[in-house]
């Protein structure tokens, strides 16, 4: 398997849900937010491999009225996919859509729906939960990595608390002050940058903070998934970190967490992860009530 932490825990955490549900004949997997394409050829790898008894399909999707990737990158992903998996029809499986549109899937389509850091990119998250909630099926989980606004550094600009500032002025004003100071990503930009480089970069990220990125509160996240009819929590946090340090370690990364979860003390070490980077949002559609 590769070494990515990220793809490797969305991968256990799939894993081990899977273990705990019937097995239906075909198992269908979305990608929301796909980008790339690498997360699905990691998926369609090692599914096969360490499930041979199971068949998976995975489908994909991104859109294209936002500014994160670039114009081509989907005809990228569809050659990347093409040449990786020959035999799979990938304009049956991928799309490219815009922010407002519906999703391209029936209803109840989806077992499982996961994404990577992709969800402090959504701009509306309540038609998202409300996305997942339609295309997913009643014993449908849906498993999402990313970071809240919580945590101290954001990982885009490389700088604290950055993410946090709404005020464009005084954002753009932060940005200058911690560029001059050498911090953050302007001295990879512009080595030896004059002042009309440093105001281009401040501006140009000022806006990608504000229209590119959309960080939700703990207590937001429980509000959409509340008023969407999902059960929602954060399972798998701890499990991520505790890769990462097996990784730190040269250890081998887990691909399947333990069945029964000690919730009381996951919890706890939930308060401070969440200040560090991303959690593992566990989104459930069934209703027992």
């Amino acid at each position: 398997m590769q070494n990515s932490v990220t793809y490797h825990h969305l991968f256990a955490v799939l894993n081990t849900e899977i273990e705990k549900r019937s097995v239906p004949p075909v198992i269908r997997v979305l990608d929301m937010g796909c980008g790339n394409g690498q997360l699905i050829a990691f998926l369609q790898r090692n599914l096969h491999q360490l499930r041979e008894n199971s068949k998976f399909e995975i489908y994909g999707f991104d859109v294209m009225d936002s500014n994160v990737q670039d114009s081509a990158y989907f005809e990228r992903t569809f050659k990347f996919l093409g040449e990786e998996f020959p035999d799979i029809d990938w304009g049956k499986r991928i799309f490219k859509i815009t922010t407002k549109q519906e999703w391209p899937f029936q209803e109840g389509f989806f077992d499982y729906i996961i994404s990577n850091q992709v969800m402090e990119h959504v701009i509306d998250h309540d038609f998202s939960f409300r996305q997942i909630r339609r295309t997913l099926t009643d014993d449908g989980v849906s498993i999402h990595l990313f970071p809240l606004v919580n945590y101290i550094y954001e990982g885009h600009l490389l700088l604290p608390f950055v993410h946090r500032i709404s005020n464009a002025d005084l954002l753009f004003d932060y940005i200058k002050v911690c560029s001059l100071l050498g911090l953050g990503k302007y001295r990879q930009f512009y080595p030896r940058g004059s002042a009309s480089d440093l105001t281009l970069f401040c501006r140009k990220h000022t806006d990608y903070m504000i229209y590119e990125t959309n960080y939700l509160s703990p207590k937001e996240v429980y509000k959409f998934a509340k008023c969407n009819r999902m059960r929602c929590s954060f399972r798998y946090t701890e499990e991520y970190y505790f890769n990462k340090l097996r990784q730190v370690f040269r250890q081998s990364l887990k691909y399947k967490y333990p069945l029964i979860r000690h919730l009381w003390w996951g919890r706890i070490l939930f308060v401070f992860l969440v200040h560090l980077s991303s959690v593992t949002l566990v989104l459930e559609k069934g209703n027992t009530y």
